[in-house]
C-alpha cells in the first residue's frame, strides 16, 4: 500500500456561499444597554469607593474629572455595544449553523449538526425582563466548539432548538 497525500491548489478549492444573517432581536440592543450599564455603574461606584478623600480647594475638580471620564467611559461603552449588536447575527444550514460575532475581533463559528449533542436555552433576569434567552449549543469537541447566541427571542430559541434536535436526530437515523 503506497500512502499519497497530494496538495490541493488553494484557488481549487470550493467557493464558500456568501451565507445571510439573521439578525438578534431589538430588544436584545436594548437588554445589552441595560446588562452592562449596571455593570459599569456598578464597579465605577466601587472605584470611586476606594479613591482616597480629597481634603483640598480643589476637590470639585477631581470630582468633575472622576465624572466627565465615567460619562466618557459610558459613552464609548454605548457605542461598542451598538457596533457589536450591528455586526452579530446567525445562520441556520442544511448541515449547520453558523454565528458571527465582534467588533474589532470578528469570529464566525460554524458547528455541523453531525456535531451537536444537546441543545438548552437558558434566560437571566434581564434578558427575560426583554423576553430573550440565550441558546447553548454543546458538541462533541468539548467547551471550546460550544455555540452560545444570546439576543434571541424566547418563541424563536424554541423553534431553533427542536429544528437543531429534529436534524440531528434524522443524522443519527441515517
Amino acid at each position: 500500500m503506497i500512502f499519497e497525500n497530494q496538495q490541493i491548489p488553494v484557488p481549487d478549492l470550493p467557493q464558500v456561499e456568501v451565507v445571510s444573517f439573521q439578525s438578534l432581536a431589538p430588544a436584545a440592543l436594548k437588554e445589552r444597554y441595560w446588562g452592562n450599564g449596571l455593570l459599569f455603574s456598578i464597579a465605577f461606584l466601587l472605584l470611586l469607593s476606594t479613591l482616597p478623600p480629597v481634603f483640598s480647594a480643589w476637590w470639585w475638580l477631581w470630582i468633575l474629572i472622576i465624572l466627565a471620564t465615567g460619562f466618557g467611559l459610558g459613552y464609548f461603552l454605548r457605542w461598542l455595544i451598538l457596533k457589536q449588536y450591528e455586526v452579530e447575527g446567525y445562520a441556520l444550514r442544511q448541515r449547520d449553523i453558523i454565528h458571527q460575532h465582534g467588533y474589532w475581533w470578528r469570529s464566525q463559528t460554524t458547528v455541523p449538526y453531525a456535531r451537536v449533542q444537546h441543545v438548552e436555552i437558558t434566560q437571566g433576569p434581564i434578558a427575560k425582563q426583554f423576553g430573550l434567552s440565550t441558546i447553548r449549543i454543546y458538541t462533541a469537541g468539548g467547551s471550546s466548539s460550544d455555540l452560545n447566541i444570546s439576543g434571541i427571542e424566547l418563541d424563536e430559541a424554541r423553534r431553533i432548538e427542536s429544528f437543531i434536535v429534529h436534524k440531528v436526530e434524522v443524522d443519527d437515523a441515517s
